[in-house]
């Protein structure tokens, strides 16, 4: 990989991470309630880092060889575990985060913009862009799951690759992801 091509992915891998610490919903300093996590006792959420077979990757449009592990804590609990993958052409680099945070939450959440209401597979979905990240760069497809959800993140990685809308991506990217992980 390129030094240019390395430093686009800890640039990315930095939007995610920021995303996944910005979860929390909040108004000006003044909390506000949220949904609670649907999980109880320790936390746990699907790990796709090790979880998520290198033949799954590949199937659904992704080199396994590009993984990029941005949030999987070694040991104990953990709310999010996120990895990222980079499609064949290096145009699209795909998130997968896996949370125990809901979808209320991210309805709710005041950091969300472009707010669509949709479907994955049988799953009630939300389509949304991060309020810094609405550049049509990137987009996030949320769906959920009995941990929470999942939020599947495609983001252009090749500016001159910019030849379709980036949601419709993340659609489909979330549309196959979605059978290989739990309900």
């Amino acid at each position: 990989m390129r030094t240019a091509d390395i430093v686009r992915v800890m640039l990315a891998t930095a939007a995610a991470t920021a995303l996944v610490t910005g979860c929390t919903s909040g108004t000006d300093g003044v909390a506000t309630t949220t949904v609670a996590p649907t999980t109880t006792g320790p936390i746990e959420v699907y790990n796709p880092c090790s979880e998520l077979p290198d033949q799954v990757v590949a199937e659904v449009g992704l080199n396994p060889a590009s993984k990029d592990i941005v949030t999987d804590a070694p040991e104990g609990e953990t709310s999010w575990r996120v990895c990222a993958w980079l499609t064949p052409d290096d145009l699209i680099l795909v998130s997968v985060l896996s949370t125990s945070h809901t979808l209320d939450e991210a309805r709710a959440n005041k950091n969300l913009v472009h707010k669509v209401e949709t479907t994955v597979g049988s799953r009630p979905a939300l389509r949304s862009n991060d309020k810094t990240e609405i550049d049509g760069k990137s987009c996030y497809t949320s769906f959920a799951a009995e941990q929470g959800m999942f939020e599947i993140k495609a983001t252009w990685f090749e500016e001159d690759g910019w030849t379709r809308d980036i949601c419709e991506i993340s659609g489909e990217f979330a549309s196959a992801l979605e059978p290989h992980l739990p309900k």
